[in-house]
Parts: C-alpha cells; structure tokens; sequence
C-alpha cells in the first residue's frame, strides 16, 4: 500500500465515530445528566403547578332553513337590482356569521364595554374560583405578583384591546359540514365564566345580525310596495302580492327566532371540576423529562470537548 492510502485511511479513522468512547463519556458524565434533569424536572413540575386548570364550555346550534328564500323572484329580482335593492339568495350561515363578528374589533369592543368585562378580569378575588392539581395552590399564591401600579398605569383603551385579544382567543366557533350543526364554545380558569359568557356573546351578536337583516328586509318591503302601488298589470300585481307576503313572512320568521337563524340544541353549563381541558401536566413533565436528557447529554459531550481543546493547547509541541 502506498504511503499516500496510509495516510487516508489514518485520516478516516481518525475521523470515524467511535460508539464505545461516547457511551463511556455517558457514563463518566452520568451524575452532569442526572442533576441537568433533576433541575430541569423539578423546574417544569413547580411551572405545571403553578398553572390553573381550565376549563371550557359549549353549546350547540342547529342552524334553521329560511324557507321564505326570496330566490325564485325571476325577473322581479333582476328588477329589484337594477333599482338598488339587494334580493339575496340566502341568507349567511349562523357560522360564517358569528365569526365575523367575534373577528370584527369594534363589535366585541362594544361587547366588553357593554358588560364590563374588563371589571370582571381585574377582580382581585378572580383567582379564588381556580382549581389546581391535586387542590394545590400554594405555588401558585407564593409565584403570583400582583402589581397594583402597573394596572393603574395602563390606560383604559389598552385594557380593554388586552380583553378583546383575550376573548377572541378563548372563544370558538365551529361548523360540523356533515350535519350543519354550529358548536360555540369559550374556555377560562373560571369554570363557571365561559356558560355566561356564550349567553352574551350569543344574544349580543344575535340581536345585531336580526337588526341588519331587519333593516335589510324592510328596504325590500318598500320598493316592493311603491312598485304594486305603481303596477297597472294584474298579473305583475300579483307577483308583487306574493313577493311582499313572503318577504313578511321572512320578517316573522327572523323576529320569532332566539338566536339569529338557529335554534339551540343543547345549552352551555359549568364544567365538571375534573373535566379540565388544559394544562396536559403528565404530558409536559413527559417531554421535560426527555428533553432534560438529550440537554444533559449534550451538556457532557459539550464539557469533554472543552477538556480536549485544553488538554490539546498544554500539550508539547515536538
């Protein structure tokens, strides 16, 4: 073999991994490990400890079918938007609707006005209603800082920009595309909060979404009233007749209803003290504990290394 192939084949098993010196460094480094997963165990369990449960609650719409769709007007409808007033095929889904909504700033701004939900949030007897693991909430009482200062400082637009983050956060809307079914829910540490909640949110929204739609449907009533007052044909007085009879009949339908276009199918109730929804505390000490391995590990390959470097630059120059 040549003296150029000696020297590749030096070259590679110097730089071949050897399994046996890395599982001995493990071992030599065993106690490092140890005390990097202890601290960072022991930190993770005071951090999920410290957490409070919370909890969530739902309810359950089922969305209602107008059956007064003024779809099938023909040329009455073509009419209609030539004179600037809107027939519409159908109405928006409850779904698409509350979302809008609970995403539109100014609506929920008014919203947490209204009920003075920045209040409720700021009660300094809040945190008594929360529940922690093992009814423990010593870790808790002694890691929370309340800074009385601090919220006096902050002015009350940026609380109330604070509330509207939190809530849209919190709340979710959702549409089951089998069944059409609109599931609401809210979560927060208070489990008797989110039922409450869903209730105001729900008739607010609904009442702003009737009171459009209201405003819409009698815009309808008056063009259509002014065109069968002007209609000297029996026949287009007619249709006229019983366009207007089912745009009244969309009127009642809309007012008779609890919630816009829906009706409940199940109510938002207090979540059972067990029936948490977060934190996952077995899960985050899970993937703490392995975490905490592979730091520790890498901590000991991190120190060797620095030992060789060292051991390296003492060692004589020949």
């Amino acid at each position: 073999m040549s003296q150029v192939g000696e020297q590749n084949n030096h070259y590679i098993e110097e730089d071949e991994i050897d399994l046996r010196e890395l599982w001995q460094s493990i071992k030599n480094g065993k106690k490092i490990i140890f005390a990097v997963v202890a601290l960072v165990v022991s930190l993770t369990l005071v951090y999920a400890l410290k957490q409070p449960n919370v909890y969530q609650s739902e309810m359950t719409l089922i969305p209602t079918q107008n059956e007064s769709s003024l779809s099938g007007l023909g040329g009455l409808g073509g009419l209609a938007a030539m004179a600037g007033v809107s027939i519409g095929g159908g109405s928006m889904t409850p779904d698409v609707a509350f979302d809008a909504l609970l995403n539109n700033y100014d609506f929920i701004k008014s919203f947490v006005v209204r009920h003075d939900i920045v209040a409720h949030y700021e009660d300094e007897n809040l945190d008594k209603n929360y529940v922690f693991a093992l009814g423990f909430r010593g870790i808790y009482d002694l890691l929370t800082f309340k800074s009385e200062e601090a919220e006096e400082n902050q002015d009350m637009e940026a609380k109330i920009y604070n509330t509207v983050n939190m809530i849209v956060k919190n709340f979710s809307i959702s549409s089951d595309k089998k069944t059409s079914l609109v599931t609401i829910t809210y979560s927060d540490f208070d489990r008797n909060y989110p039922p409450e909640m869903i209730n105001m949110f729900l008739k607010d929204a609904s009442s702003y979404l009737v009171s459009n739609s209201l405003k819409n449907i009698d815009g309808k009533l008056k063009y259509f009233e002014s065109e069968f007052a002007r209609a000297d044909s029996i026949e287009i007085r007619q249709s006229l007749s019983a366009t207007i009879s089912k745009i009244l009949e969309q009127k009642v339908v809309l007012k008779s209803k609890e919630y816009y276009e829906c009706d409940p199918l199940t109510t938002p109730s207090v979540a059972y003290i067990k029936d948490k929804t977060k934190p996952k505390r077995g899960l985050i000490l899970v993937v703490s504990f392995v975490t905490s391995i592979i730091l520790g590990i890498f901590f000991v390959f991190f120190l060797q290394f620095i030992r060789s470097e060292k051991s390296e630059e003492k060692a004589p120059i020949i």
